[in-house]
């Protein structure tokens, strides 16, 4: 009999192409904060300004995913910070509060995080210790991962993943640099050789689904591969795998400060995220570097 999964996040790659790549294998639902979007069948109306859930979503759940969270790259208005904020702790408890409510005690409860809980400035090698609390984002990390630490006390194993780039075809980061290159610009954001740290989306799926099945993965852990890039030599393997005769063009990190202000440490990270607790696990990568990304699109 298959097990059935709640994802929150609906509208995010990662909660759709977990669904594209597991639906035979779990009864998957979703919680959607758009009514519209709500079949009462496999995705369920939620409201966490309101604390409310449709108890239907949580009904015969073995297992919780949740991925919801306003996105970081909107302005850093007070506002939008908050909704940042409440859109990830405060819909953590409220899902909690649910659960203890309709008595639903799920096996497993893995949570979104980010690197970003090492901090904007952060550079260098960061393991799952290397905790900072040195900025909002930090912070908000930190609590994120906190909220879902109460998890334990239904006895729900609990999985926090410091989520790198992403990358996908779908993703807003690696459209954006095919499409520049392939009409012939290649854009660096700040020095060529700053790190990226990064995970393939279906490694990520498959990270979750090894998180449910698996009793040893349990914690935090950094989503990245163990092969780091310098952003110059992304765009190395993008222009000889597919527009060799593109020209780079630089923008100083000193412009982009101008125009987004603090935010534009998030387009312009230098850490490491090490991964060496997913290869005590024998993690095994389906896109473990760059350039087989790159010659599978």
């Amino acid at each position: 009999m298959k097990e059935t999964i709640l994802i929150s996040g609906r509208n995010g790659l990662l909660a759709n192409r977990f669904w594209e790549l597991q639906k035979s294998n779990y009864n998957i639902k979703f919680l959607s904060t758009d009514k519209k979007k709500c079949d009462n069948i496999s995705v369920f109306y939620w409201n966490i300004k309101n604390e409310f859930i449709d108890g239907n979503a949580l009904k015969d759940c073995d297992h919780i995913v949740h991925l919801a969270g306003y996105p970081i790259i909107n302005r850093w208005t007070k506002e939008n910070k908050k909704k940042m904020y409440e859109s990830r702790i405060n819909s953590t408890k409220l899902i909690y509060k649910y659960c203890k409510k309709l008595m639903i005690k799920p096996k497993t409860f893995i949570s979104a995080s980010a690197i970003g809980i090492y901090g904007l400035e952060s550079e260098g090698v960061k393991d799952e210790k290397d905790i900072t609390n040195t900025d909002w984002i930090s912070r908000m990390a930190i609590d994120w991962e906190k909220s879902a630490d109460i998890f334990k006390k239904i006895n729900a194993k609990v999985v926090k993943m410091r989520i790198s780039l992403i990358i996908s075809k779908e993703s807003l980061f690696l459209k954006s640099y095919l499409l520049s290159m392939r009409f012939g610009i290649a854009t660096l954001l700040g020095s060529k050789s700053r790190h990226i740290s990064w995970i393939h989306i279906d490694d990520a799926v498959n990270f979750i689904d090894l998180a449910i099945n698996n009793k040893k993965y349990n914690g935090a852990y950094n989503l990245a591969t163990s092969k780091c890039l310098t952003q110059g030599k992304l765009v190395q393997i993008i222009k000889e795998e597919k527009y060799p005769f593109c020209i780079t063009f630089q923008i100083p990190a000193q412009i982009l400060s101008f125009v987004l202000g603090k935010r534009s440490k998030i387009f312009m990270p230098n850490l490491v995220a090490k991964a060496d607790k997913l290869k005590k696990l024998d993690f095994k990568y389906k896109y473990d570097s760059f350039r087989k990304v790159i010659r599978s699109l």
